[in-house]
């Protein structure tokens, strides 16, 4: 839930990709990469010299930063290997063929050259009137890959990672007013905030409103939870990094992860916070777990871990020990 002055937001997820998530990311494009940005949505395809090819979502071009962008606009509910990887692997193989990439200019300088309004923006950026050279030392660089979609997951964060180069993920959430499903607000990373370094975070009801400060970093939401949460989070990180070889990463402002060794797989907890209650996520063998206080209960969930998933809440640093009794089996399993 997102709660702006008083109105409740619940978090909405598109079901199709092309008529409901495309059009947003359209409409907001110029808080995602730069306030003087172009989008282009033309539909060409990238092909390697095997003639395999894909067809981006959309191309980004910013005179002001010389940068240009190949977009890929998803939804987490797609196979990450079989459908997201499988596509920007396709995207990095074709753009390192000179014909596709003169192919892309082509197109670009058409669609710009054909827009009386745009052909005069676009030389006022450059302050020239020779679009096509602008334009074809623009192209001549390496692109930046960006990948749009409505919720980052791990799976999503480690696969790509192995892509060189790696590419940039932008997280797009969505909610709608509870009282009025029509209005949204839209939460998400700018690459280039006007007037603030990359990675800021964004918020906006219909374009307009700042996403709340707690909702930055995980700094920030630490400051915001209950003394308590605060207190029995740096206590239990402390013991979990005594566990040994193990590695620990904030992945946003709500959550962190353990792994006991680079992969996956290895991810043995994670933590999430809310104001009153700190969660804990721990991966479990049915056959194996012990839980004699069933703080874990029966539901299982499917964030970072795809089998075996479960969830406690700590309110209390009275409650460290036995955490860490469940924590450990964890350990235990993910080594």
């Amino acid at each position: 839930m997102l709660i702006i002055d008083g109105v409740k937001y619940d978090l909405w997820t598109p079901k199709d990709e092309e008529k409901e998530f495309h059009p947003m990311v359209k409409a907001h494009y110029r808080e995602i990469f730069d306030e003087d940005a172009l989008y282009f949505d033309v539909k060409h395809t990238l092909k390697a010299p095997s003639k395999i090819g894909s067809i981006p979502d959309a191309y980004v071009i910013s005179f002001g930063r010389g940068e240009w962008y190949v977009v890929e606009n998803e939804l987490s509910s797609h196979p990450v290997f079989d459908h997201i990887v499988n596509q920007l692997t396709r995207f990095l193989n074709g753009i390192k063929n000179q014909e596709a990439r003169n192919q892309i200019l082509d197109a670009l300088y058409g669609g710009i050259d054909n827009d009386v309004l745009l052909r005069a923006t676009v030389q006022k950026q450059i302050e020239s009137h020779d679009i096509h050279h602008a334009l074809s030392k623009l192209i001549a660089k390496q692109p930046r890959i960006v990948v749009i979609i409505d919720k980052k997951t791990l799976e999503t964060e480690e696969a790509l990672q192995n892509l060189n180069p790696t590419p940039s993920i932008v997280e797009f959430n969505t909610y709608t007013r509870r009282d009025a499903p029509s209005i949204r607000a839209h939460l998400f990373e700018s690459l280039y905030a006007a007037g603030k370094p990359p990675g800021k975070a964004l918020g906006m009801v219909e374009g307009k409103r700042p996403v709340p400060e707690h909702h930055r970093t995980w700094e920030k939401k630490l400051e915001w939870v209950d003394q308590s949460v605060r207190d029995i989070t740096k206590a239990l990180t402390n013991q979990i990094l005594e566990l040994g070889n193990v590695v620990h990463k904030a992945s946003g402002p709500d959550y962190v992860f353990f792994k006991g060794r680079p992969g996956t797989k290895t991810i043995f907890v994670g933590l999430f916070l809310t104001k009153p209650a700190l969660k804990v996520r721990i991966r479990t063998d049915p056959a194996a777990f012990r839980d004699p206080k069933r703080w874990t209960g029966d539901k299982e969930y499917h964030w970072f871990i795809k089998v075996g998933e479960k969830e406690f809440k700590l309110t209390s640093k009275d409650q460290l020990n036995y955490a860490m009794e469940l924590i450990k089996q964890s350990y235990e399993l993910a080594k």
